[in-house]
């Protein structure tokens, strides 16, 4: 027979949101390390462990220190809770995904990285503290070592001199 907290935990864990979240918070920063070495982008790839090894790092420090427990505890589930793991990889992805290449791919990340953090409320794992102080660990750990990407292959200058302009069009073959 089962217990009725085993019973929840499975239930929490089997939930679609829950399972989304999890594969999430890896798929964001791992699908950054794939195109950043498909891209031969080298220097992002350093810039991508450095951040999210520094938010890993912040993360369990933070868990040690705080010894915050969890909103739902039983036998199943026990650690410390604040900051949000989940929340702080998926929100690195995220941070270096939007200040290495742009917007453009950087907010559809950080929809995704929110789900993340949902899904772990959504679980009973976290309060919104936890997943707000992970977000922001996320996306500070960017903004400490992230910088955009310079892609060489296409250049547009476009500079005044006296009398005129300059206009140059480089491609890189």
């Amino acid at each position: 027979m089962t217990s009725p907290a085993l019973a929840n935990r499975h239930a929490r864990v089997s939930d679609g949101i829950t399972k989304t979240g999890d594969i999430l918070q890896l798929a964001i920063p791992l699908s950054a390390l794939a195109y950043s070495a498909v891209n031969k982008d080298y220097q992002g790839i350093k810039q991508l462990l450095q951040a999210s090894l520094s938010t890993l790092a912040v993360t369990y420090m933070l868990k040690y220190a705080t010894q915050e427990e969890r909103p739902y505890q039983d036998e199943d589930v026990k650690g410390n809770t604040f900051p949000s793991a989940h929340t702080s990889f998926a929100f690195a992805g995220a941070g270096y995904w939007q200040m290495r290449y742009g917007w453009h791919v950087g907010a559809p990340m950080y929809v995704a990285a929110a789900f993340v953090g949902y899904s772990r409320h959504h679980a009973k794992m976290h309060n919104w503290l936890d997943i707000a102080a992970g977000a922001a660990l996320g996306i500070g750990s960017n903004i400490l070592f992230t910088s955009r990407f310079n892609d060489e292959a296409a250049q547009l200058l476009f500079a005044p001199t006296n009398g005129g302009a300059i206009l140059r069009f480089n491609i890189k073959f």
